[in-house]
């Protein structure tokens, strides 16, 4: 890669990695909000399962890294100097709102039986119920959950529609390298939320009704597509209907939606682990795993957005122009990178998931049996992290190929293999919602060890030899960080327990103490090794870009 192309890869991480770090910490913000006005109930879990099949399609399709953002890239990539453009784009719009317009109808018509079903599959522990709903029976809980299930998924339904136009106008801009709005508009459907909770909901009568959450998640999405129109009408596309196909259509229906389950295939798999939750883990169990997914995405959701944005055009160049060594080169260098970011973060959460979650969530009607819940789910799904970062990099190579039936094959193979798994840990071994995340740290090596192999039948030998000596040094830096991070909270509550300050204040220093030691020890080893990836991080970061420039000098 050209120096000057290299720095644009740079530049466009670090903007993407900043924006979408604010989107995140808006998002963060939801989540504690959201958890303290309706902790891991009936409601809560009433809302998560309408989202399933509504907002989560956003987060799923509409995404930065989306099916409908990756296929868009892949076929305009090529064709964004072409005259037809604009009327390539027309058409793709068009059919992804037909199409989704189609699903959107069936799944109104068929929520009424599924919905019925899964209220009557519904675990209700009446040990665990808020004093509101406490006296009474089964079957008055089961109606109050399927109607609040109802209510949610009829409000929320729009967003099937949505999210396929919001996935298309990331990838115009994509390909134009716009970034702003698409990296920041996440945010607008987070404060959307917030609004609604905050100023709909009454503290007292939370557990009563989630319509606040489902009306603001509807507004946050509408905000959120709009929010892209003026930059995908500065692209310079001449938009215009036409009714002859156009040059690019066919394949972007045909890698659509195997795209579909490929792209998405860490997120697919909720539904098989919704199912199992829903009749075996118990109330507030799909809440809690929700919640421990959203902890996970949180650093996940900046790497990835961050890495993928300005790489996935970068390997579609390389596979037009058949410079293979460079595109192994650079997935190599990308994998790298994504893991020596990850590591840390990975080996804090590990040392301290429970006081993470009560200072993040345990406030409100989120209380420490809520807390207890989310640390079981989170505890076997910290693992997955070094490998879903890796699989999500290597799907997008599969795209830059225009091959998207190869991780669609392997996302069915994932989809049944985790079904079975899901069966065997929580339904016969009985590990609630540690099982689902046990099973989901599993299907994930599965998924990534059936994409390398692929790969190199593809490519030839990848050169992943010439990783192991940077990752075996990363993975010991994240031992230390975690040994350290452990240690230091130890330390610190030991310390400040004795000091007159408030609660909250002794977790948050010890937490942010903890945290922070575990960073600086990463770091020291890192680059006592004399590791790149360091620098590498600090050239990609504006505020720190010219410092290193300058010593460098």
């Amino acid at each position: 890669m050209s120096t000057e192309k290299k720095a644009n890869v740079g530049k466009t991480f670090g903007i993407v990695a900043l924006l979408t770090i604010l989107s995140k910490i808006a998002g963060l913000a939801r989540d504690i909000i959201v958890a303290q006005a309706y902790g891991t109930g009936i409601v809560a879990d009433a809302y998560n399962y309408a989202y399933l099949v509504t907002g989560n399609v956003l987060v799923l399709f509409g995404g930065l890294g989306g099916p409908f953002h990756s296929a868009t890239v892949a076929i305009l990539g090529n064709r964004k100097q072409e005259e037809t453009a604009g009327k390539l784009m027309a058409q793709v719009l068009l059919f992804t709102f037909c199409s989704l317009s189609v699903i959107s109808i069936i799944a109104y018509f068929a929520a009424p039986y599924l919905i019925d079903w899964q209220a009557q599959t519904y675990k209700i522990d009446t040990t665990r119920l808020p004093d509101l709903l406490k006296g009474h029976d089964l079957n008055f809980l089961r109606n109050f959950y399927k109607q609040q299930l109802q209510e949610q998924f009829n409000i929320m339904l729009p967003l099937i529609v949505i999210s396929g136009l919001v996935g298309v106008s990331y990838g115009i801009l994509n390909v134009y390298n716009k970034v702003l709005w698409p990296s920041l508009s996440p945010a607008i459907a987070s404060l959307a939320i917030i609004i609604a909770v905050l100023g709909w909901t009454n503290p007292e009568t939370a557990l009563l009704t989630g319509l606040p959450l489902a009306v603001g998640t509807l507004a946050g999405a509408i905000g959120q597509l709009l929010a892209q129109v003026p930059g995908t009408l500065k692209t310079g596309l001449k938009y215009a209907v036409s009714f002859q196909p156009q040059p690019g259509i066919k394949e972007y229906r045909s890698m659509l939606w195997p795209a579909i389950f490929s792209t998405s295939i860490g997120q697919l798999t909720v539904y098989v682990d919704a199912f199992f939750t829903n009749s075996a883990a118990g109330q507030g169990g799909w809440t809690a795993i929700i919640n421990a997914n959203r902890l996970i995405q949180l650093p996940l959701g900046v790497l990835l957005t961050a890495m993928l944005v300005p790489m996935l055009p970068r390997f579609t160049e390389q596979v037009s122009a058949r410079r293979f060594d460079d595109l192994k080169e650079e997935l190599r260098r990308a994998l790298r990178f994504l893991w020596f970011l990850a590591l840390p973060l990975t080996a804090i959460l590990a040392a301290i998931p429970a006081p993470i979650i009560r200072l993040l969530f345990q406030r409100g009607n989120f209380n420490a049996e809520s807390t207890e819940l989310v640390t079981a789910a989170l505890v076997f799904l910290i693992p997955s992290i070094f490998f879903y970062v890796a699989r999500d990099l290597i799907t997008r190579v599969f795209y830059a190929y225009q091959d998207s039936n190869t991780p669609y094959r392997v996302a069915v193979i994932a989809i049944i293999v985790k079904a079975g798994l899901d069966y065997l840990l929580v339904c016969q071994l009985h590990m609630g919602v540690s099982g689902i995340s046990l099973a989901t740290t599993l299907i994930t090596i599965m998924n990534l060890t059936l994409l390398m192999f692929f790969l190199k039948q593809k490519l030839g030998l990848l050169g992943f030899n010439q990783l192991l000596r940077p990752v075996s040094i990363m993975l010991v830096a994240a031992t230390a960080s975690g040994i350290a991070c452990f240690g230091a909270y130890s330390a610190l509550t030991y310390y400040l327990q004795s000091l007159p300050l408030a609660q909250f204040l002794r977790l948050l220093f010890s937490v942010g103490g903890a945290s922070a030691a575990g960073l600086l020890i990463y770091l020291i080893v890192c680059l006592a090794a004399k590791l790149n990836e360091p620098l590498s991080v600090a050239q990609r970061l504006p505020f720190l870009r010219n410092l290193v420039a300058k010593e460098g000098d």
